[in-house]
């Protein structure tokens, strides 16, 4: 697709001349999440209910992400969103830096209001939006600070980016009118995006669904990358690249609902394919999932991904 030349950058180097909407040596790639790291190095995640061993826990996973990472070609590491496989994120991080230094490091952010679960959590949020918004702001506040200092804190541990994995929309377009996400849910978001650039790190968001309708007033809150471009939700990541490719970087899009579960590896290389076709040129772009690598997908399609990515998304020579 590109022509070939020699590997020269680092993955850390390679990850942030992405964010930085260049073009590097190669396409970078990454995944949020990878579940199954006994099929890649030999060994599982560790977990325990026993709070004493939050920190050993950490460790240890911390350590077989980084492993698991290096080993598959990935340019970004991220612990998770912390939880039972890393409960002490900060930790994860001070260890991923030392560990894996030539690699973009990724923690999490997300005290903004996303889609609700369903059920009573859903129908009670619907109702504050339109019977309790003062108080309904109160609480987006309270979680956006705490987000905030945990941002601070991972900044100062090491990290190099930062995702908010809130979902924004559904596969039908946005869970409430469009408008509304300018008055609760894009000014949280900026100001984590501000208290990130403040710190040096690069933001960015994943959201599933059909985000035409909400897209602009999410690119203006200063976002610096968009994953996954959610291809159930009817978005082609040619035309998001036409459109914000000079604003943001652009992080996906093969179907993790689809082709990374039920097809082939053929079939997977062949969307990878299409997908640096669509967005890799001019740069600012990674070649990750739809989603993240979970234990639905057959390990040969993540590899498959990889490999894809190194064969088809060379750029030009230096």
């Amino acid at each position: 697709m590109f022509p070939t030349l020699g590997l020269n950058m680092k993955p850390r180097e390679r990850a942030l001349c992405a964010l930085n909407l260049e073009e590097p040596d190669t396409v970078p790639t990454f995944e949020i999440w990878f579940d199954y790291p006994e099929e890649i190095v030999g060994e599982s995640f560790r977990t325990s209910d026993d709070p004493n061993e939050g920190d050993v826990i950490t460790l240890y996973n911390a350590s077989i992400l980084a492993e698991t990472c290096k080993k598959i070609g990935y340019d970004g590491i991220r612990p998770g969103p912390g939880g039972i496989h890393f409960p002490n994120l900060i930790e994860a991080i001070k260890i991923l830096k030392k560990v894996a230094p030539e690699y973009l490091i990724i923690g999490s952010a997300g005290g903004n209001l996303g889609i609700p679960l369903g059920g009573k959590m859903m129908s009670e949020t619907i109702r504050k939006i339109y019977t309790d918004p003062v108080g309904l702001e109160g609480e987006n506040l309270e979680r956006v600070k705490k987000t905030i200092e945990s941002i601070k804190e991972q900044a100062d541990a090491g990290a190099d980016a930062v995702i908010n994995c809130a979902d924004l929309c559904l596969k039908e377009g946005p869970f409430i009118k469009p408008e509304l996400y300018e008055e609760i849910i894009f000014p949280f978001v900026k100001m984590q995006v501000d208290a990130a650039h403040g710190k040096g790190l690069y933001y960015i968001y994943h959201t599933d669904g059909d985000l035409w309708p909400i897209l602009r007033g999410l690119v203006a809150t200063g976002i610096d990358a968009l994953h996954s471009i959610d291809p159930t939700g009817g978005m082609k990541l040619r035309d998001v690249k036409n459109i914000y490719g000079s604003k943001i970087a652009l992080c996906g899009n093969v179907d993790a609902a689809n082709t990374m579960v039920h097809g082939t590896p053929s079939q997977v290389e062949k969307e990878a394919k299409d997908c640096i076709r669509d967005a890799a040129e001019g740069g600012g772009y990674f070649l990750t999932t739809s989603n993240c690598i979970y234990k639905g997908i057959p390990p040969i399609n993540a590899l498959t991904l990889a490999k894809a990515c190194k064969k088809y998304g060379r750029y030009k020579p230096l």
